[in-house]
């Protein structure tokens, strides 16, 4: 949008947009400067608009036929309309007109990009750099995402931290570089790069809570609670670093410093129902359910639409042994989140549990289709079918299940298994061979359900035979 137009409140700005688009629908007579035209264009340039910024364009042309400031302005909404040779032509003229002009030189190099000619853009936005611009965050950006494009992120790098180091303490920059790491899934690089720049300027919060981040996501939890108390040593009602780093000790199985650390939020924000459920699930975790109970309904009270807090409910009833009480809840929890498979499957278990195993059905084959490396959710779908001696039904469906998870033992196990019981003998032989191959160790799952196979001379060769070759 134009710089010109800073000065306007809202409020005018969106009474000049309303009596623009009142002239644009009534054709009536209404004039505007130029500097209003400019905020128009502008506003519709950036909403991508293309129509609506050509039709302000037109008029603008119409009142105001000499003003140069409006071509620049054509450039880009020609760009818009993905008429870039024409957009660059008319921008030849413009710099004929004015050489020095720095917003022709960064609406050639935006051009440049969108037609995916990122190192002729390069080469644009550094002369803009040559021009003692005061742009210079914005043109640092540019180049970096240029980089990008052309997969050289050490370059990218390199710009990006030109543009940080101009403005070390704005959330809005550090957050950008950050979405660059996060998108190109270099978390390593972008912990080395927020290292290098805190060594410069060790008072940038901002940066130390993005570097918290980063190591999280590594799962370097004990360096994710050092970046998040160098955040509150400068700035102690940094709410969310108190909040991340309640998450970190969690992960790390310290829950009651976490409790401690998520009601330390409560003194800097307003509580909110995502962090009440963090309490109740730390709580849950200890075994102190009364407590967890009360934090999952306070969880509820702020917003009775989290279905996790509906589900952690359900938990603590069916610990409490309070099983069709717990089903309501699930049913509350997956119809106000009905895409959480997990909350799902935790409801099919529990039905399955109290023998309504044709509710629990529909659920299991529903998390199998959007998660097939559910492998605990085949093995309880076929269990269901099992126990009802239908052993054909829960073979078919652990042969899709291998379908999904070739190297998963477990299946093998289990499929051998069901066949074992349903008097297919060599075949069972076959998948108990495979699932030796697989993993040694989890044949004791396959003599929880068959245990006289424990004195079967052939599963004890087997047995011999791959202990052999795993010690060999």
């Amino acid at each position: 949008m134009s710089e010109d137009m800073e000065w306007r409140s809202d409020e005018d700005f969106s009474a000049l947009i309303n009596k623009f688009e009142k002239l644009a629908k009534n054709d009536d007579e209404q004039f505007f400067d130029v500097e209003e035209f400019e905020a128009i264009i502008d506003y519709y340039l950036d909403k991508h608009e293309s129509l609506m910024a050509r039709s302000a364009l037109n008029i603008a042309y119409e009142q105001h036929p000499y003003n140069n400031s409006f071509k620049w302005r054509e450039a880009r909404i020609l760009a818009l309309e993905t008429r870039f040779e024409d957009a660059l032509i008319l921008l030849d003229e413009l710099e004929s007109l004015e050489p020095g002009n720095e917003d022709l030189f960064i609406s050639r190099g935006e051009i440049l990009s969108l037609m995916d000619y990122h190192a002729e853009a390069i080469s644009v936005f550094k002369k803009v750099l040559e021009m003692n611009t005061d742009r210079s965050i914005e043109i640092f950006s540019n180049i970096a995402y240029e980089y990008e494009s052309l997969n050289n992120y050490s370059k990218a790098s390199i710009y990006l931290e030109k543009a940080l180091e101009l403005q070390p303490y704005s959330e809005e920059m550090v957050q950008e570089v950050s979405f660059f790491f996060e998108m190109n899934h270099k978390e390593d690089e972008a912990i080395e790069f927020f290292t290098k720049f805190l060594d410069k300027f060790p008072y940038a919060k901002h940066a130390w809570f993005q570097l918290g981040i980063f190591y999280s996501t590594e799962e370097l939890y004990e360096r994710a609670i050092q970046a998040y108390e160098f955040v509150i040593a400068i700035d102690e009602k940094f709410a969310a670093a108190y909040f991340n780093m309640a998450n970190a000790y969690s992960s790390l199985k310290q829950y009651r410093k976490a409790i401690k650390l998520y009601r330390d939020t409560f003194k800097f924000e307003k509580p909110e129902a995502i962090t009440y459920y963090y309490i109740g699930e730390s709580y849950e975790n200890i075994d102190d359910l009364d407590n967890a109970l009360i934090n999952y309904n306070n969880s509820l009270s702020v917003d009775d639409k989290l279905g996790d807090a509906w589900g952690g409910v359900a938990r603590i009833f069916v610990k409490q042994g309070s099983l069709v009480k717990a089903v309501k809840y699930y049913e509350k929890a997956i119809q106000v989140t009905p895409f959480q498979d997990d909350l799902k499957y935790e409801l099919a278990v529990l039905l399955l549990q109290i023998n309504r195993a044709d509710e629990a059905i529909p659920l299991f084959t529903e998390v199998i289709k959007n998660n097939p490396n559910f492998i605990e959710a085949w093995m309880n779908y076929s269990l269901i079918f099992a126990l009802d001696n239908d052993f054909q039904k829960a073979i078919d469906i652990l042969t899709d299940a291998i379908e999904n998870n070739p190297d998963e033992a477990t299946l093998w196990y289990r499929k051998a298994g069901y066949l074992y019981r349903d008097g297919k003998i060599e075949e069972a032989f076959y998948n108990i061979e495979k699932a030796f191959k697989l993993d040694t160790s989890k044949y004791v799952e396959l003599l929880d359900y068959i245990p006289e196979l424990s004195e079967n001379h052939r599963f004890i060769e087997i047995q011999d035979l791959y202990k052999e070759t795993n010690n060999e």
